[in-house]
């Protein structure tokens, strides 16, 4: 598999490639091919290794030098600046500030520098200098007056040879020749930022919607259509902000208990990521995430990768490791490996079983049952409301319900009805405020939707004094 993985066009640098198949060589598509030698391990600790997180927000200054040969190469600068520090919507600055919600902002700078005649290296084509390109970086940022310890990110171009390589996590990446698109350093960032290369679980058994998962799996390198790393042209995948400090508490949670929860899209407000312990096991964790189409992830609205759920196996450590599972293991391709709706994950080495229940234009439902308990229904139960008993204005109604879940408050006295609606936290806790109530009894019903089912009333009655 790996020796397959290394079988690239060597002078091709731009787009990406997916991956179908455990030895197949990987195919270019826009012009780029990947080499699993592209990342660089680098032994750097996470910050707080309890948290499982490398945090990098904020503005990040970076550095892209354009060495040109004395005797002439390829090297366009436009181009080069086009897909790097521009405001272009698609270049490597407007990618990582769609891909962190802007937690991120790259604040960069181009320089361009002649140095010496052709290496003989790079007249044999020898893969991946990354040595060469970081010197000559180094030469290019001193003859301008710069420093290159001052800068968060150092991103060198030289004709050698082609390919690409950075160092995994770290702050130099080297590009060897004239990239076609941007993608070629949305890539090589991923693995200064902590990203492996990530595989595909294929050919995993399959009873009826069941599909069963990672025992028995065939698992191959590549295939991600959703991981920029891994094989897609997309942002970067939730666990991976979630890895990198983009992702809060209310957006992102580990699953503890059996029950029913909203999934959010991937990139808007609310839940975009449920993370569900293997204790003891590896992988550590199952990562799922819920996409709709964006100007990144530029896939048929009818497209499976934008309609149902995707699930990868997650390791989070000194650097992130996905395998994603195809969802669809009946067909050839991994190009369709969500859970549609009906669909069940099965994980019975871990006791884990996800099953999607219905999916909308503003999330998943999933219904997720731990420790080999009982599935829940797709239906689900009246949220709990505490009872304010005797209370004194202002009024504040809390309880509990599922993750995500929007609660429908009805509280009426005499005629009148006074409705509050919020959202279920990430924790499973929920709290609104009442205006101003008139004094008296009321009789006050509670429902929470999940996505596009709504439950059943919980009703509770309370007296205003």
């Amino acid at each position: 598999m790996y020796l397959k993985a290394l079988l690239c066009v060597p002078l091709i640098l731009a787009g990406c490639t997916q991956y179908d198949g455990a030895l197949s060589t990987p195919k270019s598509f826009d012009e780029f091919a990947y080499d699993a030698r592209d990342a660089i391990p680098n032994d750097v600790p996470l910050p707080d290794p309890r948290s499982g997180q490398r945090p990098v927000v904020g503005v990040k200054k970076f550095l892209v030098s354009v060495i040109h040969w004395q005797d002439g190469d390829a090297l366009n600068d436009s181009l080069i600046q086009h897909h790097t520090v521009s405001s272009d919507p698609d270049s490597l600055r407007s990618y990582i500030l769609a891909a962190s919600g802007g937690k991120l902002t790259l604040d960069g700078r181009m320089i361009s520098y002649k140095s010496g005649p052709r290496p003989d290296m790079c007249k044999s084509g020898s893969p991946m200098p990354i040595s060469l390109a970081t010197s000559e970086g180094e030469k290019a940022a001193r003859a301008s007056g710069l420093d290159p310890a001052s800068f968060d990110y150092l991103i060198n171009v030289i004709d050698c040879g082609g390919y690409a390589s950075a160092y995994m996590p770290g702050r130099i990446m080297g590009v060897y020749g004239q990239a076609g698109s941007p993608h070629v350093y949305k890539h090589e960032l991923g693995h200064n930022l902590g990203y492996n290369h990530g595989y595909t679980y294929t050919q995993c058994s399959k009873e009826g919607n069941v599909v069963h998962a990672p025992a028995g799996c065939k698992t191959v390198l590549y295939g991600d259509s959703g991981d920029s790393v891994s094989g897609g042209g997309t942002l970067y995948p939730a666990n991976n902000r979630w890895y990198s400090g983009w992702l809060d508490t209310s957006q992102a949670a580990v699953i503890g208990r059996t029950g029913l929860y909203r999934l959010g899209v991937l990139g808007r407000a609310g839940p975009q990521l449920y993370l569900i312990d293997r204790p003891g096991l590896a992988p550590a964790q199952i990562a799922l995430e819920y996409r709709k189409p964006t100007p990144y992830d530029k896939f048929p609205v009818s497209d499976n990768r934008v309609n149902g759920v995707w699930v990868r196996y997650t390791n989070m450590a000194g650097s992130l490791l996905n395998t994603q599972v195809d969802g669809t293991p009946e067909t050839a391709s991994t190009a369709d490996p969500t859970l549609l709706p009906g669909k069940i994950l099965k994980d019975e080495t871990a006791g884990i079983t996800v099953k999607v229940c219905s999916t909308s234009s503003d999330g998943a439902t999933i219904a997720v049952s731990v420790k080999n308990e009982a599935m829940p229904g797709c239906v689900p139960p009246p949220p709990y409301i505490g009872n304010p008993g005797n209370a004194y204005n202002p009024i504040s109604f809390s309880g509990m319900g599922s993750p995500g879940a929007e609660i429908f408050l009805s509280c009426k006295y005499q005629g009148h009805e006074t409705k509050l609606n919020t959202r279920v936290e990430t924790t499973g806790e929920w709290r609104v405020a009442a205006p101003y109530l008139q004094l008296g009894y009321y009789t006050c019903e509670a429902r929470q939707r999940v996505v596009n089912i709504t439950s059943e009333a919980r009703v509770i009655t309370f007296n205003v004094r």
